[in-house]
C-alpha cells in the first residue's frame, strides 16, 4: 500500500507540482486548498505526513495547532512548505510543533529527500524510466 501524504496550499500550481513529484516517488498525494479541507482529509484518510502552506485560507499555523491539539493526530509528521521567510514565522511554526520548515522555491529532489526524512523512510532511488540529462541551472519551481 502506498504511503499517503496531504498537501494543503491555496496555490493550485504548487499543489500539482508537489503531487506529481511525490506521486512519481510512489506516494499517494491528497490535496486541499485550505486548512478545513486539510483537516477533513487528515481525519478521514489518515496520512503518514502533512505539508502545510503558512498563507492559505484557514492558515497553516492554525491547521498545525489543530493537528497538535487532537490526540488522534498529535504525532503526525508536519512540514511547513511555504514562501514565508520571516524568522518569527519559522520560530512560531517550529514552536507550535512543525517537524520541518521548507521555503519555496525549492528543488523537487530536495522536497522528496525532506519528505522521506520527515516520515523516516530510506532515501528513494530516482525513477529508472527517467532519462539521464544534465540538471538545469534553475529549478522549474523558481520560475
Amino acid at each position: 500500500m502506498k504511503q499517503r501524504i496531504v498537501i494543503a496550499d491555496d496555490d493550485l500550481t504548487m499543489r500539482s507540482l508537489v503531487s506529481v513529484r511525490l506521486g512519481l516517488a510512489g506516494f499517494d498525494v491528497l490535496s486541499a486548498e485550505n486548512g478545513a479541507d486539510a483537516m477533513a482529509l487528515i481525519w478521514n484518510k489518515q496520512p503518514c505526513a502533512v505539508l502545510l502552506d503558512v498563507r492559505m485560507p484557514g492558515g497553516g499555523l492554525e491547521t498545525l495547532e489543530a493537528i497538535r491539539a487532537d490526540p488522534a493526530t498529535r504525532n503526525l509528521p508536519v512540514m511547513m512548505l511555504t514562501g514565508e521567510r520571516d524568522p518569527s514565522t519559522v520560530v512560531s511554526a517550529m514552536g507550535s510543533g512543525a517537524n520541518d520548515y521548507m521555503v519555496k522555491p525549492f528543488h523537487p529532489d530536495q522536497l522528496l529527500e525532506r519528505v522521506n526524512r520527515l516520515i523516516g523512510a530510506p532515501a528513494q532511488k530516482k525513477e529508472a524510466a527517467a532519462p539521464a540529462r544534465p540538471a538545469p541551472s534553475r529549478s522549474v519551481w523558481e520560475l
